[in-house]
């Protein structure tokens, strides 16, 4: 081991404000107490166990640090999971050891949270308690640790003196165990980062996108006529068109979204149908409460009030919906049909399938009969991102309604080739 491979970084939230430089002086006299009893477990010289950043130390000094570190040390406090450059520590630690990285950190609970605070997302799998191990009095150290936190019972006297020097000698031996089971391995600081940096860890999340989609198909106890029951289920959601698809076409839809980065939500047709064909008033029509792909099995078509309610949606115009058929080539029974239900989506979508003005669109494709699996999930993914930035328009076209509608929506371009 060389001086550029501390066996721990320390990761402290520094105070804020002009309070001089010794306003973390009990981290740092923390820091190095904590690196002498590692350094006698491990072996190795007391000044190589450990780094922290000083006062003076550069911006981004700590980089070239962490990339060489094996355990990763936070000090949890309130003031650690408001502090960016934690969160971004946070970050390229986790990056730097992989998937597994929650072995390779030993919290120290320096400050406890105020009550009713729980810790962050990214934190939550890695609390600082210690397992309740040893005799009597370890365990009330224990105890106090987790009532009050380390720095009040380093800074008190007797009893509570004791109190921190046991949980100092568990904390190093936690550091120590941790050590030699995750052997270091060279890191470069190109790999921590990538084109957008280091983001804090802790900063709150911008929420998914909501992406509305319905399903609508035959049940397996009400099916179209000359219609055998092997692609379906008890719901429409059991519905599965595609024989060399894995799963049902609503769990397929829902992974599809996901992996676009929308949160799905499956909304029932005759809900949907409501808030796609009505409007509030003539003077104030109705905002879309999300983009919506509308998935239709030609089969189901059979039956005229849904064929209908279809001409209705498609008459709506909506540019924030996408309808999509199915008309799925390895169902034989599909197949042999296929002339008839070509003639049912050529009846109740034609006006959606713009087949004069845009017979090779994505979405004249997909209301045409979509016949395979990997061209379903083509589609999907086209008309989804394309629905969403219709949506954006639609909501800022609008006139202002009630709170209840979604806001802040980031603003978006006009697609033009959906």
């Amino acid at each position: 081991m060389t001086d550029s491979t501390p066996v721990f970084f320390l990761s402290y939230a520094r105070t804020p404000g002009p309070q001089g430089p010794d306003a973390d002086q009990p981290v740092f006299s923390f820091f190095e107490e904590l690196g002498e009893r590692v350094a006698r477990l491990t072996g190795v010289p007391a000044e190589q166990a450990g780094h922290v950043d000083r006062p003076d130390t550069a911006s981004d000094g700590w980089l070239s640090k962490l990339t060489a570190s094996s355990v990763f040390v936070p000090l949890y406090a309130p003031r650690y999971f408001t502090d960016p450059l934690c969160g971004r520590q946070w970050t390229a630690f986790k990056r730097r050891v992989g998937p597994d990285y929650g072995r390779a950190v030993v919290p120290v609970l320096w400050i406890p949270h105020r009550q009713g605070t729980t810790l962050p997302m990214a934190a939550l799998d890695i609390p600082p308690h210690l397992p309740r191990e040893g005799g009597a009095e370890e365990q009330h150290a224990q105890d106090r640790y987790a009532e009050s936190g380390l720095f009040q019972l380093r800074e008190m006297e007797d009893d509570d003196q004791r109190a921190y020097r046991a949980v100092l000698g568990r904390l190093a031996q936690r550091i120590a165990r941790a050590w030699e089971d995750t052997p270091p391995r060279p890191v470069s600081i190109e790999r921590l980062t990538d084109r957008r940096g280091l983001v804090d860890a802790f900063a709150a999340q911008p929420s998914k996108p909501t992406l509305r989609i319905t399903v609508v198909a035959p049940t397996a106890g009400r099916l179209p006529p000359g219609r055998d029951a092997a692609s379906y289920g008890p719901d429409t959601e059991s519905w599965r068109p595609y024989r060399t698809a894995r799963g049902t076409l609503t769990q397929q839809a829902f992974a599809l979204a996901r992996n676009l980065g929308f949160e799905p939500e499956l909304i029932p047709f005759d809900k949907a149908y409501e808030g796609i064909v009505y409007k509030r008033s003539a003077r104030e029509p109705g905002r879309p409460l999300a983009p919506s792909v509308l998935v239709v099995d030609a089969w189901v078509l059979s039956d005229v009030g849904v064929a209908e309610q279809l001409q209705h949606i498609v008459r709506a115009d909506r540019p924030w919906l996408a309808v999509m058929a199915v008309l799925a080539e390895d169902d034989p029974q599909t197949r042999s049909n296929e002339a008839r239900l070509r003639e049912l989506l050529e009846k109740a979508l034609s006006r959606h399938r713009h087949l004069r003005e845009m017979p090779r669109t994505a979405r004249g494709t997909a209301a045409r009969g979509i016949p395979k699996a990997d061209a379903f999930a083509w589609l999907f993914a086209e008309l989804s991102k394309s629905c969403y930035m219709r949506y954006l328009d639609s909501i800022q076209d609008a006139p202002p309604r009630p709170s209840a509608d979604p806001t802040g929506s980031p603003g978006g371009r006009r697609p033009t080739s959906d």
